[in-house]
């Protein structure tokens, strides 16, 4: 019995302009979540062997009273069955959340749900492709169901 593998399809090579070494800089506004400050993180992302998913870690610094500094592993891929892409992260804090996304032109959008101690919440990632070494980013967060709050915004810089 010969088992065949499937070569990844057009969809999943979109996924290329997100890999390589990253550094992201920005800025938290005040919010419920408190007073803001600076964040960072670097970031090293990488095709997984075949070329199917796209594997990443990130080392982020956040201001302390919005749990300090970590880390966190990624996978992003493209599910065939569901037409979405995919988006699970693991944090040093405890977290994992799956996210769905959807490229429109340059800018990539990911959602999904998770809790914190206020309750529910819905999030959505934005990162807006500038060029093949630049991109921003924006973290919202809902609360209510209508209004989105933004809770990050910053700038990536291929390393």
């Amino acid at each position: 019995m010969q088992i065949i593998v499937p070569a990844p399809g057009p969809e999943v090579a979109k996924l290329d302009c997100l890999v390589g070494s990253w550094v992201v800089e920005g800025t938290i506004p005040p919010g419920p979540w408190g007073a803001g400050g600076p964040f960072s993180w670097t970031d090293k992302t990488e095709w997984l062997a075949g070329k199917f998913f796209v594997v990443g870690h990130w080392d982020f610094k956040m201001p302390s009273d919005l749990g300090g500094d970590g880390q966190e592993i990624f996978i992003m891929g493209y599910d065939l069955e569901r037409k979405v892409y995919t988006f699970d992260s693991f944090s040093s804090q405890g977290r994992h959340v799956r996210s769905t996304g959807k490229l429109t032109g340059d800018t990539w959008v990911w959602e999904s749900e998770t809790s914190y101690e206020r309750g529910p919440v819905k999030q959505r990632y934005i990162t807006k492709i500038l060029s093949p070494s630049r991109y921003e980013v924006k973290f919202e967060l809902c609360e209510d169901g209508e209004t989105w709050l933004t809770f990050m915004e910053g700038n990536a810089t291929k390393k």
